[in-house]
């Protein structure tokens, strides 16, 4: 029989992704883009078969390669989690399998007084296109339902000074509580390129003092003489805020190049 190393890596790298799929979901956690990596490993793993290696194909090996790919999936170190998931990827393999094999006697003939081998099997593609399509229509509604969950967060906002109007869209960031520490007005941080076309008065600067994860510091601050935001299907709200200046992109895909703090609202 002539095996096709490229075509039986692309074969398992769907099956286990379809399988790391349905365990992400049946448990409710949280997966990003790591998930593929994880499914290439597992792929991988496929061409140990071919090295004749009882140590690499042994039964402690191939438990580590499954807490591996689950690892790599959750990017959870907790042990209860990482154990939790391996199981049932496990228990799905497992009834994935038996699928399978329930679909393979009736494309081969069996009988008790013979050994059962499998020399046709055609349903294997259909199989395998219907994780191909499962796996298709997770992403979709996964970015679907990011994208409307982003949508209901996202602000228009309208800055005014004496001669300029700067229109930007804002996410508002509801675990951000950022305020001026003096007048506790609450502020609206902007990507600093954004701010050169305004007046910002030097002589009524605000130092913010803030803290995050690993990094402090003060953020530099105005206010402006008139500050609108609109969300979704609402009307215009005119705002005293603080607007403080980042060097850093806010969004990768452009979608909002301002945060507000959950006091804006």
């Amino acid at each position: 029989m002539v095996v096709y190393i490229d075509i039986l890596i692309i074969e398992n790298f769907f099956v286990n992704l379809f399988l790391l799929l349905v365990t992400m979901k049946v448990l409710r956690y949280k997966y990003g883009k790591s998930i593929y990596f994880a499914a290439i490993v597992g792929a991988f793993y496929t061409v140990v078969l071919f090295l004749q290696s009882s140590i690499l194909t042994s039964l402690p090996i191939k438990l580590l390669v499954v807490l591996l790919m689950n690892l790599i999936s959750t990017k959870s170190f907790k042990l209860q989690n990482l154990i939790k998931s391996s199981v049932t990827f496990i228990i799905i393999s497992f009834t994935l399998c038996g699928f399978c094999f329930a679909f393979s006697i009736m494309d081969n003939q069996y009988s008790i007084f013979k050994s059962f081998e499998i020399n046709n099997y055609s349903i294997k593609y259909l199989l395998i296109s219907i994780m191909i399509l499962y796996i298709v229509v997770v992403r979709i509604t996964d970015y679907l339902r990011e994208r409307a969950l982003i949508k209901n967060f996202i602000y228009e906002i309208e800055i005014f000074d004496e001669k300029n109007t700067l229109s930007i869209k804002g996410l508002l960031d509801t675990g951000n509580a950022l305020r001026e520490p003096v007048t506790n007005l609450p502020c609206i941080i902007i990507e600093n390129d954004l701010l050169s076309g305004l007046k910002v008065p030097s002589n009524e600067l605000f130092y913010i003092p803030y803290s995050t994860i690993g990094e402090e510091g003060n953020l530099k601050g105005f206010k402006s003489e008139k500050v609108r935001i609109k969300g979704e299907g609402k009307e215009w709200k005119t705002v005293e805020v603080i607007i403080c200046s980042c060097k850093n992109k806010l969004s990768k895909e452009n979608e909002f190049n301002a945060l507000l703090s959950r006091g804006v609202i």
